[in-house]
């Protein structure tokens, strides 16, 4: 059983990253392509206290810029009023405004319906909205919700996304794997953060997203969770020494460490990473 609620829009605060946030002085640039979200790409949600899914559909914009956001009087768009899914980047790249309804659902189910949302092809992003989860976290997964989706549009796996700003659970929910990909913030004052926001993918795309690599161990990665986003800070600021530096470029090719490469090659991340979380900063 689910409810559905007009999402409404809400004067803009500053929103809880739920990291610690370091600043970014001179001496730290960001590596390049390297995204951060700021309170600017959030949009502001007025949320029910209550556990369920923020759904959004993005439509084309005439200026192309950052996603802007809009609620809708029709939160929920049946399958048989979808669009076509879109089929090149230049309907991807510039979309906005972002129509964003919530629907109630009971917390056992958040998974699976969101899950049939998605399939519907009626919204192009949902995210799993826990109760006790502050509405700033909510905001910033559905802000990378529209970032994720243009990446892993360009790399052939689709464009649509199903996130979550806190750890999801998958029972019930049979085939589908989550993942959680690390993500930079900033409050707009010189200071960054590095956090987790969850994506929950179905087995034939976790499998393409993973580019041949076999299945990693998920119960490592998750355990080594605060390991990696202190290593994503040590490699983005150039303080890790010099050998794990060498060994880490190898296979990030120049690039910030993202979830995509620790699940391709956990054999080399992981260790380093253990050792990271012990490094001063």
């Amino acid at each position: 059983m689910s409810a559905v609620y007009a999402a409404t829009t809400s004067t803009r605060v500053p929103p809880s990253y739920g990291a610690r946030m370091d600043t970014l002085t001179s001496s730290e640039k960001t590596l390049p392509g390297e995204r951060i979200f700021t309170s600017s790409d959030l949009p502001s949600l007025s949320l029910p206290d209550t556990d369920g899914l923020v759904t959004c559909r993005w439509f084309q914009d005439t200026a192309p810029g950052r996603a802007s956001w809009r609620t809708s009087s029709h939160p929920y768009r049946p399958a048989w009023m979808a669009a076509e899914a879109p089929t090149g980047d230049e309907t991807l790249a510039p979309r906005g405004p972002g129509q964003v309804a919530f629907v109630a659902v009971d917390r056992t189910w958040l998974v699976r319906e969101g899950i049939d949302r998605i399939r519907t092809r009626a919204v192009d992003a949902v995210v799993l909205h826990a109760k006790a989860s502050p509405p700033g976290r909510t905001a910033l997964a559905l802000a990378f919700s529209a970032y994720l989706r243009t990446r892993q549009h360009k790399m052939g796996l689709g464009a649509d996304v199903l996130t979550a700003a806190v750890r999801p659970e998958l029972a019930g929910a049979a085939g589908v794997f989550r993942v959680p990909h690390l993500i930079t913030v900033s409050d707009g004052t010189g200071c960054v953060a590095d956090t987790i926001i969850w994506q929950i993918m179905c087995g034939p795309r976790y499998d393409a997203w993973l580019g041949g690599a076999p299945r990693p161990d998920h119960v490592a990665i998750e355990a080594a969770l605060p390991s990696l986003v202190r290593l994503r800070h040590l490699w983005r600021t150039g303080r890790l020494d010099r050998c794990r530096a060498d060994t880490l470029a190898a296979v990030l090719d120049g690039g910030e460490l993202t979830a995509q490469k620790v699940f391709r090659y956990p054999r080399v991340v992981l260790p380093i990473a253990s050792r990271a979380l012990h490094t001063s900063p």
